[in-house]
This record gives structure tokens, sequence and C-alpha cells, in this order.
């Protein structure tokens, strides 16, 4: 009796055990988080399991976020991969945060990747880890998803109609969301990432952007 016994507390100790185990993420399942363009992305990167070489993370608070120098200062925004991080078959090479203010613009929050390869080529391979990628357009030679907010919504509300459009600055007192793709700074290399622009509170910083000081911009 003794050894089914003790062989049935091993096995529930294990099972515990797997339970208590987060599953690492790979790097599809990170750039599938990161397309959401809100906190999943940097959540995780707690777990995230990358090759070595490639994405350099730092713990900021509860959450994780790529090491840059500083993202208000030109020339500390970008961080170079030592070796590409290959996300269903691109091969990302570097990764870029920026923040700014700008007077009668508002508050411009961008981040994401730069990618080896044509735009076309790019949101080809990787539209199928995009989330709500049916909403993709492609337009001038880019290719993006849209949502705009008012201050004041539920902070989780986003609406897809009354866009600003491309070029356009948001109106104050809404804010806007892309994720874009768009020719990169060097010939051959696209630029994947997310942006915030328009009237961008603290409060919803603190939401969608955890890696940051939430009053970063004031």
């Amino acid at each position: 009796m003794l050894r089914p016994l003790l062989s049935a507390l091993c096995l529930l100790a294990l099972a515990s055990q797997a339970q208590g185990q987060t599953t690492a993420a790979t790097p599809d399942q990170l750039f599938s988080d990161f397309s959401r363009c809100d906190a999943r992305f940097f959540e995780t990167l707690n777990t995230a399991s990358l090759p070595a070489g490639t994405l350099r993370v730092a713990k900021q608070g509860n959450v994780s976020a790529p090491v840059v120098m500083n993202p208000l200062q030109e020339g500390g925004r970008y961080q170079a991969f030592e070796q590409p991080l290959v996300v269903n078959g691109v091969r990302l090479v570097g990764y870029h945060n920026e923040a700014m203010s700008l007077p009668n613009v508002g508050n411009l929050l961008f981040w994401g990747f730069v990618a080896e390869g044509s735009v076309s080529d790019v949101a080809e391979r990787l539209k199928p880890l995009i989330a709500d990628h049916a909403r993709l357009v492609a337009e001038r030679g880019s290719v993006s998803r849209a949502d705009i907010r008012r201050v004041g919504d539920p902070i989780g509300q986003w609406r897809t109609e009354g866009l600003a459009g491309p070029g356009v600055a948001t109106p104050f007192g809404f804010v806007e969301r892309t994720l874009s793709l768009e020719k990169g700074p060097t010939e051959g290399r696209t630029k994947i990432f997310c942006s915030l622009q328009g009237t961008v509170t603290p409060a919803l910083l603190q939401v969608y952007r955890p890696d940051l000081n939430a009053n970063l911009l004031d």
C-alpha cells in the first residue's frame, strides 16, 4: 500500500509543479502580442524565450521592455541586435522606442522593429501573426491598421471610424493608435511599429505602455 501511495503523491506534486510553470513565449507569439499595440507585448517579454544575441530586455516594474538608452533623446532610441530575431521567416534586426511632445500636435509614441525586406514582402509574411489583420490597409507604399478613442471613453474602448488619416494631426481630445509597416531608414528594410498619437494622458500610458513612466511627457 505504501508504494502506490508514494507514487500517487509524486504524480500530484509533478502535476502541481507543471501548473505553476508558465510556458515561455516563442518569437512568433511575442510578435503577435506586439501587434496588438498594448501592454500584452511587455507582459509577454517577462517569459519570452529568445535566442541569444537577439532582443535584449530589462525588467521595468511588473513588465519587461527592450533596452534603449533614452526614448526622449535622439541617438538613444534604438537597439541593434547582434543576431537577427527570426519571426515567421522575417529577420528582425533592431528595436526602436521613441517618445515626444509637439506643440499643436500632442504626444507621440512610437515603438517597434526594423526588419529586412520590402514592405510588401514583410507584410505578406507577418500578416498571419498580426492581430486583427483583416483591417490592414495598404496605402502609399505602407500597410497599417488604425483605431481612435476620445479622452473620457472607457480605457479599453477604441473606434474604427472617424480616423484622422495619414499625414493629418489627431484632433485635440482624441488618441489615435496605429500598427504600421513602412519603408525603413535604409534600402531593403522595413519599419514595423505601433504608435499612440494625440492627447495621450498618463492614465492611458499607464495601461498601454507600462514599461514607461506614466508622466514621461508631462
